[in-house]
């Protein structure tokens, strides 16, 4: 008997929610209307500014010099040749390739290379002062250029590749001086990004 009254005890009635629900319902689009306000929507407009066109002489000189120069260098086994806009330096008239002639062919090799270490004699032929003039020339008509694609026959060694990218770079160039001062690039630092590219052609 004890125990009956016991299980009654704990028997717990569930709870109605329905007049909860009902509520809810109600409040909902009551909370909806009260939400509701007129959104203004508002289109800025700005009149075209009208100005007079530049001369046709300034706008031939902006297109020259927003005309990419392109610089390539191919190192072969005769020396190097170099192409700018699409036109190689030294090519016959009419031809925007010539690939039998370098540009700076091979010069013949200073006492002062030869005498140098045993493993760099075979890249004294490389006229790399020229090449650094060739750079310096190709800056003054291009200024604000900094990058050349470079690229190597199979055969040529790995340090005629860095002496190539040195000479195109200026060998007076203090590149990372400027860099950790925050200064602008000096002008003796000529094409400084270098491209490689695989295979001359």
């Amino acid at each position: 008997m004890a125990r009956r009254k016991k299980d009654e005890e704990i028997a717990v009635e569930e709870a109605n929610v329905l007049p909860v629900m009902n509520i809810m319902f109600l409040l909902i689009p009551a909370l909806l209307l009260a939400m509701e306000v007129a959104s203004m929507a508002a289109i800025v407009v700005s009149p075209p500014k009208f100005a007079a066109a530049p001369p046709k002489e300034e706008q031939k000189k902006e297109e020259k010099k927003e005309k990419p120069l392109k610089l390539k260098v191919f190192i072969m086994d005769e020396g190097f040749r170099l192409q700018a806009s699409g036109q190689q330096d030294g090519a016959e008239a009419g031809k925007e390739v010539d690939s039998s002639k370098p540009t700076i062919p091979n010069r013949k090799p200073t006492d002062e290379c030869m005498n140098g270490k045993e493993a760099y004699r075979d890249y004294c032929k490389y006229d790399f002062p020229g090449l650094e003039a060739k750079a310096k020339e190709y800056k003054s008509r291009a200024e604000h250029e900094q990058v050349v694609t470079i690229s190597a026959i199979n055969t040529i060694p790995m340090q005629v590749l860095v002496q190539t990218m040195d000479a195109m770079r200026g060998s007076d160039c203090k590149l990372m001086k400027a860099m950790k001062a925050g200064e602008e690039i000096p002008p003796e630092c000529y094409f400084w990004q270098p491209i490689i590219e695989a295979g001359a052609g």
